[in-house]
């Protein structure tokens, strides 16, 4: 038995870093709904949103398997996310292990694939005993917005003056975007996660910001960790921000060698429009420093956190030390 992916259409290069697609589905919900579930996972990275409410907090889901073998899905409750009339589902994708660029020596992209895609299933249970289903057909779909790349090793762009506000809400005119493709997997490769997903766990602020030997504007965090930053920034449109990570320094600069190949950046172009907060989606880095370029101004240590996120495992131990 098969299962329905929508893939977005186009002629992208597969050998080249891709912006993140969205796709969107318009529906409507009957009076009555009694229960809501949405079963979701991606060939990728995703993260879903109904009338734009982020659905969850899962990170960088499904992560990672053998993707032609074992596929992990998601469940989560959205009842509360529906309303009576017009409603809208959404998808963010993003390369992920999937598309990515992984491995040794470099690594390589597509290793499982070369084409992004979605799978989900709304049911709407009503009170009168009937049930609703939005699946993964022909009438989703499909556009790019401001990802324009995402990579596990190299980080993330992210262009502000590229969103599509309101992109997976109700009424919003998706007559521009293109339409999807259904390709078909087996069944047999869908699995149930394992474990807790990966989440944002907690929040670091800077402990210091230096400026390095060659006149390179660094942050410490005080420990090695792993996530992403989130800045909060006023500047002007089209200006670009850098963030480069790295776990230690070398001669006072960011210490990039132990890194390899691997890029560990992340770029933001501002839209321009008062006080902008972002932090990435399809990524994460280890590190203790920050290396940042372009910031408008004076950077302050409230205008960054590092955000820490990995598997949300209940804690079984602690540890006690007098010697601080």
């Amino acid at each position: 038995m098969a299962v329905s992916f929508a893939v977005v259409t186009g002629h992208e290069d597969p050998t080249k870093p891709q912006a993140a697609p969205l796709l969107r589905r318009a529906f409507d919900v009957r009076s009555g709904v009694q229960q809501a579930r949405l079963y979701v996972t991606a060939l990728g990275v995703y993260e879903a949103e109904i009338n734009g409410v982020s659905v969850g907090d899962n990170v960088l889901s499904p992560g990672w398997t053998s993707y032609n073998h074992r596929l992990r899905y998601q469940i989560f409750d959205v009842t509360s996310l529906l309303h009576q009339g017009p409603n809208a589902l959404g998808a963010n994708l993003g390369d992920g292990w999937f598309r990515g660029r992984i491995g040794f020596n470099g690594g390589r992209r597509n290793i499982y694939g070369d084409r992004l895609a979605l799978l989900a299933q709304l049911e709407i249970d009503y009170a009168d005993g009937t049930t609703d289903r939005i699946i993964t057909d022909e009438t989703w779909h499909a556009t790019t917005g401001p990802i324009l790349a995402s990579d596990i090793y190299d980080g993330e762009t992210y262009d502000a003056r590229l969103e599509r506000t309101g992109w997976s809400q109700p009424g919003y005119d998706n007559g521009d975007w293109a339409s999807v493709r259904i390709i078909e997997r087996d069944l047999a490769t869908l699995v149930a996660p394992s474990g807790p997903p990966v989440r944002r766990i907690e929040e670091v602020a800077p402990v210091a910001i230096t400026m390095s030997p060659a006149g390179r504007t660094l942050v410490d965090f005080g420990q090695n960790l792993v996530g992403r930053l989130r800045i909060r920034v006023r500047g002007a449109a089209g200006q670009t921000i850098t963030l480069r990570h790295a776990e230690v320094l070398e001669h006072g600069e960011l210490g990039i060698r132990p890194l390899r190949r691997a890029a560990a950046t992340d770029r933001y172009t501002l839209h321009g429009d008062g006080l902008e907060t972002w932090e990435p989606r399809f990524t994460f880095h280890g590190f203790r420093y920050a290396e940042v370029d372009g910031w408008p101004g004076e950077l302050h240590p409230e205008d960054l956190r590092a955000v820490v996120c990995h598997s949300d495992m209940e804690r079984t131990g602690w540890f006690e030390c007098s010697d601080p």
